[in-house]
């Protein structure tokens, strides 16, 4: 059952060194989250909070622009309903203010949460619209969201949310920004995604 979940994470194509980049940068980035929650003087639920966030952001930006992973959400069955679904479901805004709660910031914490949610929703709205220009849509828009997060302050404990935020929601997933129409469509490796796909590179 892990197995499968990992692969389905990784997506089913996934090289060897997909896999061993995402578990790096998924526990690497949960170290750094960890030591910079405490270097700003977070508590203990506030530190363990900062990395399981990490873990799924910072390993995401990863994993979710690579091809294997790219080609995975763009197969056929995943449409603009799944992409915004998997976009709604990523309200970690709110886990950010609560962790930041009761910081002196140009806006209240729920308004935080509420426009950085509402950003992801509209730009990943735009991308579905026009998939023709997903891959510009893709870097511009990801660029809004960490212009958007430095004028309504970067969190206190959590300074490189945006950071990851927005290049696995919006350059990664939503538009797979990185990869060409020609490279998504290619036949498909036939394995499950429970088993890692062939050891080549990605190109």
């Amino acid at each position: 059952m892990i197995r499968e979940a990992w692969g389905r994470f990784v997506g089913p194509e996934a090289t060897r060194l997909d896999h061993a980049l995402t578990a790096t940068t998924t526990a690497g980035g949960a170290l750094m989250a960890a030591a910079v929650a405490r270097g700003r003087g977070g508590g203990r639920a506030a530190t363990a909070a900062s990395a399981v966030l990490a873990a799924d952001l910072v390993g995401g930006a990863y994993v979710n622009n690579t091809l294997a992973c790219s080609r995975w959400y763009a197969r056929p069955g995943q449409g603009d309903r799944e992409h915004l679904t998997f976009a709604a479901w990523h309200v970690h805004p709110a886990l950010v203010a609560w962790l930041d709660r009761g910081r002196s910031g140009p806006v209240p914490g729920p308004l935080w949460a509420a426009l950085h949610h509402g950003y992801l929703m509209g730009a990943t709205l735009a991308i579905r619209r026009f998939p023709r220009r997903r891959r510009t849509l893709g870097v511009a828009l990801t660029a809004g969201g960490l212009a958007l997060d430095q004028a309504i302050g970067r969190s206190r404990l959590v300074p490189w949310f945006a950071w990851t935020y927005y290049p696995k929601l919006l350059m990664g997933h939503a538009a797979a920004a990185l990869w060409s129409d020609r490279r998504l469509a290619e036949p498909r490796v036939g394995v499950s995604p429970g088993r890692p796909g062939p050891s080549r590179t990605r190109g």
